[in-house]
C-alpha cells in the first residue's frame, strides 16, 4: 500500500464539508464524502516546524527536539537564520518505510533545518522539490539572500528571482509546479510497480498568500480563497490521477494541516477556524484542531465521520502499520495506529497534549479540556509577544 499525506496551513473552518458557507472546496468535500472526515483531529504544535517534526517522527516536539527553552511557552521554528534542525537521533517515517521498499518524495516546504545535515535526502527521502523554508521575502541579497528552492541536492533557484511571486497581485505558479511534480512522481512509481510515500507540503495559504493566474479573483474569500480553490483543485487532480492509473485502492491518502489558520494574517491572508477560539500560535482549539480526511477507496467506507481524538503523529504509526512495519521500540512514540478507527469505526481512548515550546498548556481527555496556562497577561503583554513574529 502506498501512502500520500497532504499538509498545508488551513483552518478547520476552510472546508465546505465543515461548514464554510461559500463551499469553494468541492474536491475536498467529495474526498470527505468518499472517505472519513475527522472532526476532532489535532496538530502537535500551533506552528509549522514542530508540527512537521511530530508528523514525521510520531513524537511530541518536546521529545523530538523541536521546542524552545529560551522563553516561557514560546513556539520553536526554523527560519532561514536559525542553524538548527531535526536531530540525527530521530527516526523519520521515510527512513523506516525504506525498509519495506518504499520510494519517498517530499514536495514543498521541509522546514526542519536548512544546513546539509538536515537535508530531507539525509533523512529518508529519495526526492525533493521545494524549499527548506516558507516563501518569505523578497530580500536584499547583500544582507539576506532570497530563500532557495531545491531539486534533490541541487538548488533550482530562489523565491522571487527564479520562482516568481508577485506580492501586489498574489500571482505565482508554484502550486501548479508542485501539482505536476506529484502527478509525475505517482506515474513513475506506478510504472515501476513501486510502493511510495508522497509528502505534499505546499504553502500557498501561508502569508504572503499566492495563487496561479487562472485562480486569481475566482473566490468569494479574496486571495486566500483563491489559494484554497487552487489547492482543492490540485487535490482533486491527484486523487483522479490515482484512480485513472488504477492504484487508488492501493493508496492511502490523508489530508490535514500543520496548524490552525493564522488570524494575524486575516482577513485577506488568513483562513477560518470555524467555531473555534483563536488560531495559529495558540493552544486554543483554533490553533490546533485541524481539518482531516482519510481516503482509501474500497477500504474506507464512504461517508464516515469520526469523533476519534486524532493527531498528526498518528500518521506516522498508521503509515508504518499499512507498510507492515512496527514502530521503533527504543523510544517513546506518541502516535497511535488509526487503522481500527478508519476501517472498523472503533474509538480509541487517548489524550491530546497541547504544548507551546516546552510548556504543557492544556490536555484534552474525552469531551473535556483542561487549560493549565493561557494568554492571561494584559493585552499589552499579549501584543508584545505576538509582535515578536511567528516564533
Amino acid at each position: 500500500t502506498s501512502s500520500g499525506v497532504f499538509l498545508l496551513q488551513m483552518g478547520w473552518g476552510d472546508l465546505g464539508a465543515l461548514g464554510e458557507p461559500s463551499k469553494e472546496t468541492p474536491n475536498l468535500d467529495q474526498m470527505a464524502a468518499e472517505g472519513m472526515l475527522f472532526l476532532d483531529f489535532y496538530t502537535a504544535s500551533p506552528l509549522c516546524s514542530p508540527s512537521r517534526a511530530a508528523l514525521l517522527t510520531g513524537r511530541l516536539p518536546v521529545r523530538n527536539g523541536f521546542y524552545t527553552t529560551n522563553g516561557h511557552a514560546r513556539n520553536a521554528y526554523t527560519p532561514q537564520d536559525i542553524v538548527g534542525g531535526i536531530p540525527d537521533s530521530e527516526l523519520l517515517l521515510p527512513e523506516l518505510l525504506k525498509k519495506a521498499g518504499y520510494t519517498n518524495k517530499i514536495i514543498g516546504k521541509w522546514h526542519l533545518g536548512h544546513r546539509p545535515q538536515f537535508h530531507p535526502l539525509r533523512h529518508g527521502f529519495d526526492e525533493w522539490f521545494g524549499s527548506p523554508n516558507c516563501h518569505f521575502g523578497p530580500y536584499d541579497s547583500s544582507e539576506r539572500p532570497n530563500i532557495p528552492v531545491y531539486r534533490d541536492w541541487d538548488m533550482a533557484g530562489r523565491y522571487y528571482e527564479d520562482f516568481k511571486i508577485d506580492l501586489k497581485t498574489g500571482e505565482a505558479n508554484l502550486t501548479q509546479l508542485y501539482l505536476q511534480e506529484a502527478l509525475d512522481f505517482i506515474s513513475k512509481q506506478q510504472a515501476s510497480q513501486q510502493p511510495f510515500f508522497l509528502y505534499w507540503a505546499i504553502d500557498a495559504t501561508h502569508a504572503p498568500v499566492y495563487a496561479s493566474k487562472q485562480f486569481l479573483g475566482t473566490s468569494q474569500r479574496g486571495l486566500y480563497g483563491d489559494a484554497v480553490r487552487e489547492i482543492d483543485d490540485s487535490v482533486g487532480k491527484i486523487l483522479k490521477h490515482l484512480q485513472q492509473l488504477g492504484i487508488s485502492e492501493n493508496t492511502f491518502v490523508f489530508f490535514t494541516s500543520d496548524n490552525g489558520a493564522a488570524l494575524i494574517s486575516a482577513p485577506k491572508q488568513g483562513g477560518s477556524n470555524g467555531p473555534f477560539l483563536c488560531g495559529k500560535q495558540t493552544t486554543f482549539e483554533g490553533g490546533m484542531r485541524e481539518p482531516a480526511i482519510a481516503w482509501w477507496p474500497g477500504h474506507i467506507p464512504a461517508g464516515g465521520v469520526s469523533h476519534q481524538l486524532g493527531s498528526v503523529m498518528d500518521l506516522f504509526s498508521t503509515s508504518l502499520s499499512l507498510a507492515g512495519l512496527q514502530p521503533p521500540s527504543d523510544r517513546q512514540i506518541d502516535g497511535i495506529d488509526l487503522l481500527p478507527v478508519i476501517l472498523q469505526g472503533k474509538l480509541i481512548d487517548r489524550p491530546i497534549f497541547y504544548y507551546r515550546g516546552n510548556e504543557l498548556m492544556a490536555v484534552r481527555a474525552g469531551l473535556y479540556k483542561a487549560h493549565y496556562w493561557t494568554w492571561s497577561n494584559s493585552w499589552e503583554e499579549h501584543s508584545k509577544v505576538m509582535a515578536q513574529g511567528p516564533g
